[in-house]
C-alpha cells in the first residue's frame, strides 16, 4: 500500500475498515463492535469499542451507563468514536490510528456527566449482570497471559471456553485485588491471544484456520492499576483508579483516563509480544541499555543463592547469622560447584530500610564478603528497597510511608515482623533512598543488587501515593527509577536484578529473574523453562535472564540448560537436603561446568524458540530446544531431540549443528557458530553430535570434572564433523568437549 493511499475508509452504511500490509480492522456503528484481522483475512479478536466508566457518588455503589454513538470522524489514517449520554449526560472519546504494521488506542477522553467520582476504566465493555461492573467483551479463541498465576495449575494460555471469572494483574501486583497468587513477572503490561474456527475441532483449526496472534500492550504507564477482567470466556483491561476512595473530584472538564496502547501482530503470540517490544523501541518510547562489559560480565556468571539453605537449615529470616553463611559458603565449595557469584538473601539486614548488615548476627559482615571475593566469587546482595520498619529511622514519619483511606500506614509483613512501603511519591522519601542506597554501595560494594518484593505495594482500593500523578503502575516506575538510578549512580557496573516482563521497565534492570519457583516443587523445570519462553524475549532490550533453580537438584540439569541460552546459571538448592533428598551430584557438577564455558558475556540477544509447544495448554509456552543470535549470527544452540513437556524435539538447526542427544554447543569467541573456529559441547547422553557446514580437521579436547582431559583429532566427510560424546569416562563425568577446528 502507497503512502499516498488512504487506510482509513466509510461506506454508505456507516462501517468503517482500515486496510493495512498486515492487518484490516473493521467497526460497525450499528453494532459498535470492531473486529481485527489478519493480512490472510482470519479474524484475531473481536468486541464492543465503547469503554464503561465506572463511578461512584459517597457511600452508595458503584454503577455506570454506556452511551450511544454521537459522531465518527474518520482521517486517512485515524478514527475517532464519540459517545454521548454517558453516566448520565456526559461523554466519551475512544480513538484509534492505523500504521503500517500495527495500530494505536489513544488514552480514553471522559467528560462527566454524573457528579460521581471515577472507580475504574473497563476497556471494551458489555453491559453486564451487575451494573457495579460491566462484562468484557474482547472475544477470541485463546488468551495468553504471561504471569497469570505462579504455579504452573494455571497455564499462560487459557482457552477461552475455560469460562474464567477472575481478575488478574497485568500490572505491578500486589494484595488486595484479585484472588490468584501471580507474583513472577509482574508487572506485564501486555495480554496476547489468537483464533481459530468456531468450534476448536474443526478440520484445520490449528493450521490453515488459525490466525495470526495480536498483542495488546501498554505504549505509556497509566495513573491507575493495571488489571485483566476474564469472565464468560471473554476478557478485557481494566485500569482501577479509584478516585472515589481517595476523594478526589473528577475535574467539570474533560479528562483523560487509561494510556496509550498498542496492537501488535506476528504469526505466533511470542512473535506478537516480540513485536510490541520492537514497536517502543522504534517509537523511542523504550530505548534499550548497552551494558558495560564488567556489568555484562557480572550479570552472566553463574550464581548460588543463599535462600534455599537458608531455609533447609533452619536459619531464615532472623535466624540468618555469620556461622550459617559461613557453612553455607563451606558446603558451596565442598560441592565442587564452581560458581562465580554468591547471592546473600534476606535477612543480612538488621532493619528493613536501612540497608545495614545485623551487628549482632553479622559481627564481621564485612570481612566476610571480603573473603568472598578473595576466593574468586563476585558478591550479590539481597534488598526490599521499598520496604521500612520504622520511619524515625530515616527521619520520617508515618506519613512518608504508603497510607490507607484512613490516612494510616499500610502494615505489612509476618505477625511479630511487620513493616511499612516507602511512598517513593515525596520527595523526602526520594533523598532518603538515594542517601541510603549511595551509602549502602559504598560500604558493601554489591556487584548485583536482586531488588526483590516490588509487586507488594497493595493496590488502589487499600493505599495511594502522596502524589496522585504517581498513582497504580506509575509508582512503581518511579520506585525503579530512583532505586535503579541510585544503584548505578553509585556505582556504572552494579547489575541490578528484578522480575517484570514489561518492556517498559526494562532500561531500570539488567538481568531478569525467574523468582521464586516454590509452588511448583515436582516440576522446578517446568515452570523455569515457561518463564524463559516469555523473559528471553527481553534480551533483544538489553536483559538477561536469571535461571533461578528450585528448592531441589532433581531436575538443576535442564533448568541450566535452558537457562544457558538466556543469560546466567543459578542455583537455589541447599546442602542441608531438601524436600527431594536430593543431592548435587558429580554429573550435575559436570553438567555446571560445561555449560558455564558456553555462557555468553552479553546482555543484548535474541533467542528462537524453536521446538515451541502449540496451543495446548499443558505444552504451550514452552519450548524443547533454542537458538540465542548475537547480531543476528546464531551462536548458542540447545537440541532436545526427545522433546521436553510435549514441546517437539528437534534434532537439527540446518547448516550448524545435529545431534542424537540432548545437547548444547556453542561458539567461544565473538560471531556465530557456523564460522568459528572454537567451539563448546556440553551432552546429556552418549551419542554423536556433527557440526554441520564443515571442512577440514578439528582437534578435541574432552575435559572431564577431575580435571584429567583427553585429547584426539576428527577428519570432516559429507560436509560435517563428526564428535561422539560421552558422559562419563573411565568412570569420571564428562564436563565439556572443546572443538578446535582447522579449516585447512
Amino acid at each position: 500500500m502507497s503512502e499516498e493511499q488512504t487506510k482509513v475508509s466509510i461506506d454508505s452504511s456507516g462501517e468503517i475498515t482500515a486496510h493495512t500490509p498486515s492487518y484490516r480492522f473493521h467497526w460497525s456503528r450499528a453494532a459498535d463492535t470492531f473486529e481485527l484481522f489478519d493480512s490472510s483475512g482470519r479474524m484475531m479478536v473481536s468486541g464492543p469499542m465503547q469503554p464503561a466508566v465506572t463511578i461512584r457518588d459517597g457511600s452508595g455503589p458503584a454503577s455506570y451507563q454506556v452511551g450511544t454513538v454521537q459522531a465518527a470522524v474518520v482521517d486517512d489514517d485515524a478514527l475517532r468514536v464519540t459517545y454521548h449520554e454517558v453516566n448520565g449526560d456526559g461523554s466519551l472519546v475512544v480513538s484509534w490510528r492505523f500504521d503500517d504494521e500495527c495500530c494505536w488506542l489513544e488514552p480514553v477522553t471522559y467528560t462527566p456527566g454524573d457528579p460521581g467520582r471515577v472507580v475504574a476504566l473497563h476497556y471494551f465493555a458489555v453491559t453486564g449482570e451487575s451494573v457495579a461492573s460491566p462484562d468484557p467483551g474482547l472475544s477470541c479463541r485463546y488468551v495468553v497471559h504471561p504471569g497469570v498465576c505462579g504455579a504452573g495449575v494455571v497455564s499462560p494460555l487459557i482457552p477461552a471456553l475455560a469460562n474464567f471469572d477472575t481478575e488478574t494483574w497485568l500490572g505491578r501486583g500486589g494484595p488486595g485485588t484479585t484472588a490468584m497468587r501471580q507474583q513472577w513477572g509482574l508487572p506485564v503490561h501486555y495480554v496476547a491471544g489468537v483464533n481459530t474456527t468456531r468450534h476448536t475441532v474443526e478440520p484445520g483449526a490449528h493450521t490453515r484456520n488459525l490466525s495470526d496472534a495480536f498483542c495488546l500492550g501498554l505504549a505509556e504507564l497509566p495513573a491507575g492499576d493495571l488489571l485483566l477482567r476474564n469472565r464468560a470466556g471473554r476478557f478485557a483491561p481494566v485500569v482501577q483508579v479509584r478516585d472515589d476512595l481517595w476523594r478526589r473530584d473528577s475535574p467539570a472538564g474533560p479528562q483523560q483516563l487509561g494510556a496509550l496502547m498498542v496492537w501488535t501482530l506476528g504469526p505466533t503470540y511470542r512473535a506478537a509480544v516480540l513485536a510490541y517490544q520492537q514497536v517502543l523501541v522504534a517509537t523511542g518510547r523504550v530505548t534499550p541499555t548497552v551494558a558495560s562489559t564488567a556489568r555484562a560480565h557480572a550479570a552472566t556468571v553463574s550464581q548460588f543463592n543463599t535462600w534455599g539453605a537458608q531455609i533447609a537449615s533452619g536459619t531464615a529470616s532472623r535466624e540468618f547469622d555469620e556461622a550459617s553463611l559461613a557453612t553455607i559458603r563451606k558446603q558451596l565449595g565442598d560441592s565442587g560447584l564452581d560458581t562465580g557469584m554468591l547471592v546473600i538473601d534476606d535477612k543480612w539486614e538488621g532493619e528493613y530500610g536501612v540497608l545495614e548488615h545485623d551487628v549482632e548476627r553479622f559481627p564481621t559482615f564485612e570481612e566476610a564478603l571480603q573473603d568472598i571475593r578473595a576466593g574468586g566469587q563476585l558478591v550479590g546482595l539481597w534488598a526490599a528497597f521499598l520496604r521500612c520498619e520504622d520511619p524515625t529511622s530515616h527521619g520520617l514519619s508515618a506519613n512518608h510511608m504508603m497510607c490507607g483511606p484512613d490516612g494510616e500506614p499500610v502494615v505489612l509483613g509476618p505477625e511479630g515482623q511487620p513493616y511499612f512501603l516507602f511512598d517513593v511519591s515525596w520527595p523526602e522519601v526520594q533523598t532518603v533512598l538515594r542517601d541510603r542506597i549511595a551509602a549502602f554501595v559504598h560500604r558493601y560494594d554489591p556487584d548485583l543488587v536482586k531488588f526483590d518484593f516490588g509487586y507488594e505495594i497493595p493496590d488502589l482500593s487499600r493505599c495511594a501515593p502522596h502524589d496522585p500523578a504517581y498513582a497504580g503502575e506509575r509508582l512503581f516506575a518511579l520506585a525503579m527509577d530512583v532505586v535503579a538510578g541510585a544503584l548505578r549512580a553509585a556505582k556504572p557496573d552494579i547489575v541490578v536484578m528484578y522480575y517484570s516482563l514489561s518492556p517498559l521497565l526494562a532500561p531500570y534492570y539488567d538481568l531478569h529473574s525467574l523468582d521464586d519457583l516454590w509452588m511448583n516443587a515436582g516440576e522446578f523445570h517446568l515452570e523455569a523453562n515457561r518463564r524463559l519462553f516469555f523473559s528471553g524475549l527481553l534480551g533483544e532490550l538489553g536483559v538477561a535472564s536469571y535461571g533461578s533453580g528450585g528448592y531441589d537438584w532433581v531436575d538443576m540439569a535442564d533448568i541450566w540448560l535452558d537457562s544457558v541460552v538466556h543469560g546466567t546459571l543459578g542455583a537455589l538448592g541447599s546442602f542441608f537436603g531438601d524436600l527431594s533428598d536430593s543431592a548435587c551430584t558429580p554429573r550435575l557438577v559436570a553438567k555446571h561446568t560445561g555449560l558455564s564455558r558456553l555462557t555468553r558475556p552479553r546482555l543484548t540477544f535474541g533467542v528462537q524458540a524453536i521446538g515451541a509447544g502449540g496451543l495446548g495448554p499443558a505444552s504451550a509456552a514452552r519450548s524443547s530446544s533454542w537458538v540465542r543470535t548475537e547480531d543476528g549470527e546464531p551462536v548458542l544452540v540447545v537440541l532436545r531431540p526427545g522433546g521436553f513437556a510435549g514441546a517437539p524435539g528437534v534434532d537439527e538447526v540446518e547448516g550448524l549443528v545435529r545431534s542424537t542427544v540432548t545437547v548444547a554447543v556453542g561458539s567461544l569467541q565473538p560471531g556465530g557458530i557456523g564460522p568459528a573456529t572454537h567451539l563448546g559441547v556440553v551432552a546429556y547422553a552418549d551419542g554423536e553430535v556433527w557440526l554441520t557446514g564443515r571442512s577440514g580437521a578439528a582437534r578435541v579436547t574432552e575435559h572431564r570434572l577431575d580435571g584429567s582431559s583427553h585429547d584426539y583429532t576428527v577428519d570432516s566427510a559429507d560436509g560435517s564433523i563428526r564428535l561422539p560424546v560421552r558422559e562419563s569416562a573411565e568412570g569420571t563425568p564428562v564436563s565439556w568437549l572443546e572443538v578446535v577446528v582447522d579449516p585447512s
